[in-house]
């Protein structure tokens, strides 16, 4: 397990769940990972802290915070690995350097300033495996594919900055990281930096800390590369002064033709917290939105893989692991990771029903492939209504909910993209998909007989 990783992941995690504000800044924010060890079955994250104050709240399992990490960690290693792991926090207190003395200053000021640290930019590099020719796409996800190569070959002429949305783990790095590679490949000497929206904040609020050397370091840095690659943007939300700098930036490198590529969750309108101003910057360009795979580019995907790293995987073991992971690409390689080692290291052949009973351990099963169509006639016949009423234009309340519903349920069970769900719906605009469905998952928060009618209806999807 890579510490940064897991460390980035369980902190999103725990962000929706402490109060934003001094708890989470100090208590959470504020610690640094410095490795993950395994010994006697038993996983730790190690981290560190210059307050005695939060190394002791964070100490044994009393802590009022164990039982969140622990939590958050299980579900960020099933989403990172395919497999959920108990974490168990260690957080060490590690004394801040003490600054010298004005005697000592004054006394040494050539050998001070030779010894103090000067503020540096944190570098990143890319994934080499990370490229065009590695990333399978389904036909829902040629556009972005498309246009990301379009970019690659001409960057700063066109679709300026272009912004590549979706779920977790689909693939949106993936392809940001390719451009970035294939820029390289064609001219080696162009400035590529590739940064997360958390090192953007890490970077410039250490450079104000700093001094405004610094500040100006940073912005020389940032502002006179050819091509800037930003994953996670939507962790700029309701940080306004880090909005202010990122939309200098912005404009900065914009306005010499060089190139900006961000990825988000969503597109940037649907961001809350992020400033007019910069929702319009984003917008300049060019949004493709990056979709859950299809079976079939599933299957592709894992004899990529298999191909990769030299496995004999039968294909009907392949099509059984791809047929039972239906969440996205992170995690179908992480199934298969497991099933792959299982079956190499068991007595048994590598057979379908080997497969199956190691999927089954794990909680995975094969999915029957459910279309919207299924969708509009499972819930119209729960709540006694027509197709035609679900797909029509009536606004009376007895056919609005299911139809929020089953919108809600294409959303979250379908691979298709929100236009085509809007399109299955009577032609509407894809944002009434989108505030359809957000606004089912704001009522499931207090409604629990929408609970119940929502697994129900998903019951009865798998088991009809």
């Amino acid at each position: 397990m890579d510490h940064l990783e897991l460390w980035k992941a369980i902190k999103e995690i725990l962000r929706s769940q402490i109060t934003e504000g001094f708890t989470f800044n100090n208590f959470v924010e504020s610690l640094t990972p410095l490795m993950v060890t395994t010994s006697n079955n038993t996983t730790m994250l190690y981290l560190t802290t210059t307050s005695d104050e939060v190394a002791e709240a964070w100490k044994g399992q009393a802590s009022p915070y164990f039982t969140s990490f622990v939590t958050a960690a299980m579900q960020s290693t099933m989403n990172l690995y395919g497999t959920p792991t108990f974490v168990q926090p260690v957080v060490q207190f590690i004394a801040a350097q003490p600054k010298p003395t004005v005697s000592e200053q004054s006394s040494a000021t050539v050998a001070t300033n030779a010894a103090t640290p000067k503020f540096s930019v944190s570098s990143t590099t890319l994934n080499p495996e990370f490229r065009f020719d590695t990333f399978v796409s389904s036909d829902p996800n040629l556009e972005a594919y498309s246009v990301a190569q379009a970019v690659a070959k001409d960057p700063g002429k066109q679709w300026n900055p272009l912004m590549i949305y979706g779920g977790v783990g689909l693939g949106k790095t993936h392809l940001m990281q390719a451009i970035g590679n294939a820029v390289l490949e064609a001219n080696p000497s162009a400035r590529v930096k590739f940064i997360t929206t958390e090192t953007f904040i890490n970077d410039f609020t250490e450079a104000l800390r700093k001094s405004q050397d610094a500040v100006e370091q940073f912005k020389r840095e940032y502002r006179s590369v050819d091509l800037l690659l930003v994953d996670d943007i939507q962790f700029l939300a309701d940080k306004a002064k880090i909005q202010e700098e990122f939309f200098n930036t912005f404009n900065a490198v914009t306005e010499v033709n060089h190139q900006i590529v961000m990825t988000s969750d969503k597109l940037p309108r649907d961001i809350k917290g992020i400033e007019d101003r910069l929702v319009s910057r984003f917008s300049m360009g060019y949004s493709a939105n990056i979709t859950k795979p299809d079976l079939p580019t599933k299957v592709a995907i894992l004899r990529n893989k298999a191909e990769q790293e030299d496995l004999q995987i039968p294909n009907d073991v392949i099509d059984e692991i791809a047929a039972s992971v239906d969440t996205n690409v992170r995690e179908l390689e992480g199934v298969f990771n497991q099933v792959v080692g299982k079956l190499r290291f068991s007595p048994e052949p590598m057979t379908v029903d080997t497969a199956r009973n190691i999927l089954d351990s794990l909680n995975f099963k094969r999915q029957r492939t459910v279309t919207i169509e299924m969708i509009q006639e499972e819930v119209a016949k729960y709540f006694d209504v027509t197709v035609a009423d679900i797909i029509g234009k009536k606004r009376n309340k007895e056919i609005v909910m299911p139809r929020q519903i089953a919108m809600y349920l294409s959303r979250d069970i379908t691979q298709e993209s929100l236009p085509q769900i809007g399109r299955s719906f009577g032609g509407k605009d894809h944002t009434t998909v989108m505030h359809a469905s957000d606004k089912i998952v704001n009522l499931i928060a207090e409604d629990t007989t929408l609970i119940r009618q929502i697994q129900e209806l998903r019951e009865n999807l798998s088991n009809s």
